[in-house]
């Protein structure tokens, strides 16, 4: 049991270790530092299956190769990429998560019984990122200084991250405190955390993770036979959290953005004494029911009359609103005709913040979605390249609004990797369902004959495995609506649960918990047996590879404070040492244009504009999807004095993202000076050709008297009568110029082209 608690403890460490430096996934550095810790922990887990001495069949092949194979083609899309850098970001993060998945598996075989020690794993660390973000509304100023927003976001920096997590760990809350082996104290403690999950879920106000816990709270009662037992955890941990959500959602500093930190600070103390006295009195609560559910076992009169009434409960949500729409204004039909439309129209108001928030539809997802769909009409086959729905939206949107991410799993496949990634994703989710409904003994099962064989009994071990289930499921679930998949601490918790479903293999038929019989050893082998050179062989290339990896994920880190660096030798005006780093920030990441941006500022320090003009090109020819190497290159013509060929450049950006304020920038800027050139180069050839008119004339232009004019110096002509000014007659057998002569017309350059 010691030991089991420890594992747990490691995993739920690991688990939160990675939320807390990852955050939300947006930060390389961090990001990076994360990926190959993962990448390291996946690697060691997967050379101990390999080393181990159990034999057997091997579950859970099929998925890891699905996915494996997803990650490739995602690696793979760098070539086809439009911003090859970003896919190479997002290569990286898919390497490590299937390190985590294949780790998840190969833990599977080493430990098949474990799946009580993974789903407490991932509670401890769903309830220690929840209970940060609450901890961070009681010290704003430490925790939260840079958080302008009114929902919870802390560790990530983003409010639905959160709420994802506070629903994946609602249902191990739930198996933990209904379980009917462990301690009365561990029971106990699953209603204070129960308790501090949905109060974090609710303080978020992320819709699409409260839908999910409510689904997956809803499979879970639907197959667990703990239906008395969990609806007790959830229903005390219910009552504990609602009225401190709601103090909460009455206060500014809960549902109003951009308050400042000072009114913030002016609820903490309030909000911190609540938390404490909702997580000491759920405690209380927890024991009490822990104490009395272990002495007292209910009558299956007393079990059918309680669960008739949660039933009569449940089903009279739906009728109550059923009711309440159908006898609205708009009816049933209208109602729920609204509701889609405002979920799907790009012009809906956004959603308000507060309480409020959760009876309405209205959200940004449709654009983001809109704009997927476009990309992909572009690109059906295989997309823009991985994590490039940032950049390739910019030629889609219809405003200035900035989004990384297409909001939902399904769209940024669409857009990112095209039909090949939907049908490679669609392939593991079903090599990944078999596995999990055959480990949890949710699949059919038949016989030699085809006979159906008898349900197993719901044992410990098989509950496990089913809120394993859910812990994927509510993921999935979220991850349709949002972009969590790219948050590392969310999607580590979910691919953890879900290799080791998958690597667990088929339940025994004796339903003892234990796995599908394993060939035993071979008699008289001993604990220093050396492994097959087969495995040996397997568990080399599994180390070399991950070396590799974690080589390559660090690169584009290495590229970025290599650039940082070079800008830093730069401003303090040391060139040499400026352009060595920027030339290791490139040989370290050919793929993104920054490291030549940085080259060609050098450059022109070093009065090389030749040599940074060149560079600038380059990178446009290298990168020409990416908007920025054409309004790096805009801006350098234009400092240049060359407007025109600025003008022409900058076309290129406009094309690509034609809502970007800097490069409307550029542009103004061009015409100004394309205009002033123009009329500049008009005015002096106006000028020249009435010098020219004036000569024919016989007369000397004004500010012509260095050229010969008269010797008083000040342009004018002394006419027949000796009067400066007056006009000459006309020279002996010399015709007068004519109208049209003495009219010539100028060769204007289009000043409209400019306007």
């Amino acid at each position: 049991m010691s030991r089991a608690y420890a594992a747990s403890a490691l995993l739920a460490a690991v688990l939160a270790a990675v939320a807390f430096l990852a955050r939300g996934g947006t930060e390389l550095g961090r990001t990076t530092a994360a990926e190959i810790v993962l990448v390291a922990v996946g690697a060691t887990l997967v050379v101990a299956a390999l080393v181990s001495r159990r034999r057997g069949p091997v579950h859970g092949a099929a998925p890891v190769v699905g996915l494996a194979a997803l990650v490739v083609f995602t690696a793979l899309s760098v070539g086809w990429s439009v911003v090859p850098d970003l896919s190479f970001v997002e290569a990286g993060r898919s390497f490590a998560y299937l390190a985590v998945f294949a780790g998840a598996v190969a833990g599977a075989r080493l430990a098949p019984t474990a799946s009580p020690v993974v789903l407490r794993g991932v509670l401890v660390a769903a309830v220690a990122v929840c209970a940060y973000a609450l901890i961070s509304r009681v010290w704003p100023a430490s925790l939260a200084g840079n958080e302008f927003y009114a929902r919870l976001g802390q560790p990530f920096g983003y409010w639905n991250a959160v709420g994802a997590v506070a629903a994946i760990g609602l249902v191990p809350a739930l198996w933990l405190g209904a379980r009917r082996p462990g301690p009365m104290p561990e029971r106990a403690l699953a209603f204070p955390a129960c308790g501090v999950l949905l109060l974090a879920l609710l303080l978020t106000q992320s819709r699409g993770a409260l839908a999910a816990a409510v689904i997956g709270a809803v499979v879970w009662f639907a197959l667990v036979p703990l239906r008395l037992r969990s609806l007790a955890v959830l229903g005390v941990a219910a009552v504990g959290a609602a009225p401190v959500s709601v103090w909460a959602l009455s206060k500014d500093a809960f549902t109003v953005n951009f308050i400042p930190l000072a009114e913030r600070q002016s609820v903490a103390a309030e909000f911190g004494l609540l938390v404490v006295l909702m997580v000491v009195a759920l405690l209380v609560a927890g024991l009490a029911a822990s104490y009395g559910m272990s002495r007292v076992v209910p009558t299956m009169r007393v079990r059918r009359r309680v669960g008739l009434v949660a039933v009569a409960a449940v089903l009279a949500v739906p009728l109550v609103l059923f009711t309440s729409v159908a006898s609205s204004d708009r009816g049933l039909t209208g109602t729920i005709s609204d509701r889609v439309g405002e979920l799907t129209s790009e012009t809906s108001a956004a959603p308000p913040e507060g309480a409020g928030r959760l009876t309405v539809s209205s959200s940004s997802r449709a654009r983001y979605w809109r704009e997927a769909n476009d990309v992909f009409d572009e690109r059906p086959g295989k997309g823009t390249g991985a994590g490039t729905f940032y950049v390739s939206r910019l030629r889609y949107r219809k405003d200035e609004l900035v989004a990384q991410h297409a909001h939902g799993y399904v769209p940024q496949t669409m857009s990112d990797l095209g039909m090949a990634g939907l049908a490679l994703s669609a392939l593991l989710l079903i090599a990944w369902l078999v596995c999990a409904l055959r480990a949890t003994a949710l699949m059919p099962r038949l016989g030699r004959h085809g006979q159906p064989r008898p349900p197993l009994e719901w044992t410990g071990e098989r509950t496990a495995l089913v809120g394993l289930f859910v812990v994927a499921l509510v993921f999935g679930l979220q991850s349709a609506v949002d972009w969590t998949w790219f948050v590392p601490g969310v999607a580590v918790m979910a691919l953890t649960a879900a290799g080791y479903l998958a690597g667990r293999g088929a339940l025994a038929a004796s339903a003892t918990g234990a796995t599908a019989p394993l060939a035993p050893e071979p008699t008289g082998t001993g604990l220093g047996r050396r492994p097959p050179w087969p495995r040996i062989v397997a568990a080399v290339g599994v180390v070399v590879t991950g070396a590799l990896l974690a080589g390559a994920i660090w690169q584009p880190q290495r590229s970025s404070s290599a650039n940082a660096r070079a800008l830093g030798e730069l401003e303090s005006g040391d060139l040499a040492g400026a352009a060595s780093m920027a030339r290791s920030a490139r040989d370290a990441d050919p793929l993104s244009p920054r490291p030549r941006f940085a080259q060609a500022s050098i450059a022109a320090a070093a009065g090389r504009e030749k040599v940074a003009r060149k560079i600038l090109e380059g990178a446009v020819l290298a990168f020409p999807g990416d908007p920025q190497t054409w309004l790096r290159l805009a801006e350098f013509e234009l400092s240049e004095a060359q407007p025109r060929r600025a003008l022409e450049i900058v076309r290129g950006a406009l094309y690509l993202d034609p809502f970007s304020k800097a490069a409307r920038r550029v542009r103004a800027e061009a015409r100004t000076a394309a205009l002033a050139e123009v009329r500049k180069r008009t005015r002096r050839e106006v000028t020249r050709r009435r010098n020219r008119v004036l000569e024919k004339r016989g007369i000397t232009p004004r500010g012509a008297g260095a050229r010969g004019g008269s010797a008083a110096g000040g342009g004018a002509v002394a006419g027949p009568r000796g009067r400066p000014g007056a006009k000459p007659a006309s020279a002996p057998g010399r015709k007068r110029p004519g109208k049209a002569e003495g009219k010539a017309k100028v060769p204007v350059e289009p000043i409209e082209e400019y306007r």
